[in-house]
């Protein structure tokens, strides 16, 4: 039996599809159970995006300072402290007002942002008050600064009176 000698097959050089057009080929309907690579359609490159409002120019997080201010939503607020029975108390801010409780959950302040009330637990201490009248108690001490006068009532009829009365005395 004679050597059986092989050869290489010499194949020709062929440009690659649409080689140095940029484009990139269309797929061809081939017949059916033939396969072929999957083509990507050109995709441009994103910009990278850069907000313009950083959050380092509203909040400085190393002097814990607020740097700018802050709208809240109808339903947003702040929630300072975590309430916890007998060990910690909390101070809420929303658009309706502020309230603060302490540990053992009494309301200590309020302020309502709808009303304009003012509640306060404790002492308020001032160096000066302006105001149009003080009520003490039951009505029963009036202190009325725009009809310059001061009334102790007993709760039927008024006992002291200190300045003018209409049809008084």
């Amino acid at each position: 039996m004679p050597d059986q000698v092989f050869y290489p097959e010499v194949i020709q050089d062929a440009p690659f599809p649409n080689e140095g057009t940029g484009e990139i080929p269309k797929a061809e309907t081939l017949p059916s159970g033939t396969y072929s690579p999957t083509t990507t359609p050109a995709k441009e490159i994103t910009r990278k995006r850069v907000a313009v409002e950083l959050l380092s120019q509203a909040l400085n997080t190393r002097t814990k300072r607020i740097l700018q201010e802050f709208e809240l939503e109808l339903s947003g607020g702040f929630k300072i402290g975590d309430f916890k029975d007998g060990e910690t108390g909390d101070v809420r801010i929303t658009p309706n007002g502020i309230t603060a409780r302490d540990k053992a959950g009494v309301t200590t302040m309020s302020l309502d942002g709808t009303t304009g009330d003012a509640i306060f637990k404790g002492k308020i201490q001032s160096g000066s008050v302006v105001t149009g009248s003080v009520v003490v108690g039951n009505n029963q001490v009036i202190i009325d600064g725009a009809n310059k006068r001061i009334v102790v009532n007993d709760g039927s009829d008024d006992r002291v009176l200190i300045g003018y009365q209409s049809g008084g005395f």
